[in-house]
C-alpha cells in the first residue's frame, strides 16, 4: 500500500516537554542521560537534533537500541519508535515460524513494555491511535501457543494500528525518509552489539537489527511505490542500499559467520540521509 502522499500532522506544534523515560527506555542527550529514575524529559533539544541515547541496559539488552538515532523533529522520533515496535514483532513472527517460541515471547514483549509504554502519552495527547490491546493480544497469541495464522492475524492487527499513527504523524515523505535513517542507525548500534568479530555474540541485539533493517526496508519499499518522481527515486535509492546489508543480515537467526564492520549499517543510513535531501 503507498503511504505517500501524506495527510497533514496534526501534532502540536508545541515543544513535548511531559514525556520522561525510565529503566531500559528510551534516554535522552548525547548519550550522556541517565535513563532510570529522574531521567531527563524526552524533548531535550540540543545543537543538530535529538540523541535517542542508551538507557542503563536490561533484559535483552534493550538499553541500547536507541543510542545511535539523532532525530530532529518530534514527530519523527516517534515514526522510529513505531519502527522499533514493528520491527521487534517482525522479528518475533520469523522466529515464532521457524519454531523458536521463546525467541518470539521475548521479542513479542519488549515493544509494549519498553517502547510503547513512553510513547502512548504523547500519542493519546496528539490524536494517535492506542494499540496496547492489539500489542497484548499478540504477545498473547504468541505466549500461548496459538497457530500461525492466528499470530499472523494478531500481527497484521498491530500494524494497522502501526500504519494509521504512521499517517498521523508524518507530514510528507521527507518524514518517512528521516525515520527511515534512523531506524537504521539504531540497528547500527544493534548490530555492533550483537556480531563481535564476525560471530553473534548478543542473538536478541542481532535479531533487533534484522527486525529494524527489515522494517526500514518495507517503508522505503513504500516510497519507491509514489506516483511522485522525487520521492519514488528516494524509495529506490534507499532500498538498493539497504539491499546491500544482505551479507550482514541474511536471517533471523543465521548460522553462519557475519561481517563484524557495524559501520556499514551507519554507512546505509548516511545514503538515505543523502538520496532524502532531494525531499527537503
Amino acid at each position: 500500500m503507498t503511504k505517500t502522499p501524506h495527510s497533514i500532522r496534526t501534532v502540536s506544534a508545541r515543544p513535548w516537554t511531559t514525556l520522561t523515560l525510565a529503566g531500559t527506555a528510551l534516554g535522552l542527550a548525547f548519550g550522556t542521560a541517565d535513563a532510570g529514575a529522574g531521567a531527563q524529559p524526552f524533548h531535550v533539544k540540543q545543537p543538530g537534533g535529538i540523541w535517542l541515547a542508551a538507557g542503563e541496559g536490561g533484559e535483552g539488552g534493550e538499553g541500547g537500541e536507541a543510542g545511535a538515532a539523532l532525530i530532529d523533529d518530534e514527530a519523527v522520533m516517534i515514526l522510529v519508535a513505531l519502527g522499533q515496535v514493528e520491527g521487534h514483532l517482525r522479528a518475533g513472527v520469523a522466529l515464532y515460524e521457524g519454531g523458536d517460541t521463546a525467541g518470539a515471547a521475548s521479542h513479542m514483549k519488549h515493544p509494549k513494555d519498553e517502547i510503547y509504554e513512553y510513547i502512548a502519552g504523547e500519542i493519546a495527547e496528539h490524536g494517535g491511535e492506542a494499540f496496547a490491546d492489539q500489542l497484548s493480544a499478540l504477545s498473547a497469541a504468541v505466549e500461548g501457543g496459538a497457530d500461525t495464522d492466528s499470530v499472523r492475524a494478531a500481527f497484521a492487527a498491530v500494524l494497522k494500528e502501526i500504519d494509521e499513527n504512521r499517517e498521523h504523524f508524518t507530514a510528507g515523505p521527507a518524514d518517512t525518509a528521516k525515520a527511515i535513517e534512523g531506524l537504521l542507525r539504531v540497528a547500527a548500534d544493534e548490530y555492533g552489539e550483537g556480531v563481535k568479530a564476525g560471530t553473534i555474540a548478543e542473538l536478541h541485539e542481532y535479531q533487533d537489527a534484522w527486525g529494524f533493517v527489515a522494517t526500514a526496508r518495507i517503508w522505503a519499499a513504500e516510497l519507491g511505490e509514489s506516483t511522485e518522481q522525487a520521492v519514488q527515486a528516494v524509495g529506490t535509492k534507499s532500498v538498493a542500499a539497504i539491499d546491500g546489508l544482505a551479507a550482514f543480515l541474511p536471517e533471523v537467526s543465521p548460522q553462519a559467520a557475519l561481517p563484524a564492520e557495524d559501520g556499514a549499517l551507519l554507512a546505509v543510513a548516511a545514503q538515505v540521509e543523502l538520496a532524502a535531501y532531494a525531499l527537503r
